[in-house]
């Protein structure tokens, strides 16, 4: 079990940075489920997206240690949080972030041309202020 970890947030909050990489790690799941393999109500999928990079962005905006959680998650048993945590690692960890995306983009009944796009458009600097 992890140890209750709490740092400091914004200057102000104090967060519990396990229980912040459990909220990215089910809402990854969610997402990626609903945006992958059910694919039947776009306003629930929108909703699950927000909420997954929420907390994916929370999560690198605790500086290094919310990074090094960030990469621990590349090596996560599910594939959906493995993509969710490389593509919030492109802007600091950009050639370890394409390397997991690559490998994901081999498995196209779950990705394929979704990492395509994806990796194309952070090449063509079109989404550097999203990450």
């Amino acid at each position: 079990m992890l140890k209750n970890k709490k740092i400091k947030f914004d200057g102000v909050h104090l967060v519990d940075i396990n229980n912040l990489v459990e909220k990215c790690i089910n809402s990854a799941i969610e997402y990626g489920f609903s945006a992958f393999e059910v694919v039947e109500n776009s306003r629930k999928t929108n909703r699950l997206y927000d909420k997954n990079f929420k907390n994916f962005k929370t999560l690198k905006g605790l500086g290094s240690e919310g990074i090094v959680e960030l990469e621990k998650l590349l090596d996560h048993s599910n594939d959906y949080v493995k993509y969710s945590s490389a593509t919030h690692l492109l802007s600091v960890k950009e050639e370890k972030a394409k390397e997991v995306l690559k490998q994901l983009g081999s498995k196209p009944q779950l990705f394929g041309f979704s990492v395509e796009m994806l990796i194309s458009e952070w090449d063509n600097g079109n989404l550097k202020d999203l990450v």
